[in-house]
């Protein structure tokens, strides 16, 4: 009689085994993924003016805004093609500087 329950539990984990090995931790959902880092915050390109840094924002393409320091307003800048770009900023005199990266 021992010989047949040693059996069946033999059986019993033959079976089961596999079946155990293949599930995931109870904290972990089907499917679920870890969080990943975040991506690393840049800061805005910058255009190197007459009056000092300039600070461009809005998109890549043109126009793009940009404010210049002592001006109480944004100016726009315009991608040339070749290398530099045109700031004109409202009663202010247009100034050429390289484009920013």
């Amino acid at each position: 009689m021992i010989r047949y329950w040693l059996q069946a539990a033999m059986l019993l984990a033959t079976l089961t085994a596999p079946a155990l090995a293949q599930l995931q931790p109870p904290t972990a959902a089907p499917g679920f993924q870890p969080p990943s880092a975040p991506p690393p915050i840049l800061a805005p390109p910058a255009v190197t003016t007459s009056r000092g840094g300039g600070l461009v924002t809005g998109g890549t393409g043109s126009p793009q805004s940009v404010m210049i320091p002592g001006s109480p307003v944004p100016g726009m800048m315009l991608n040339n093609g070749n290398g530099t770009s045109t700031i004109m900023i409202p009663g202010g005199a247009s100034e050429t500087v390289p484009t920013p990266r």
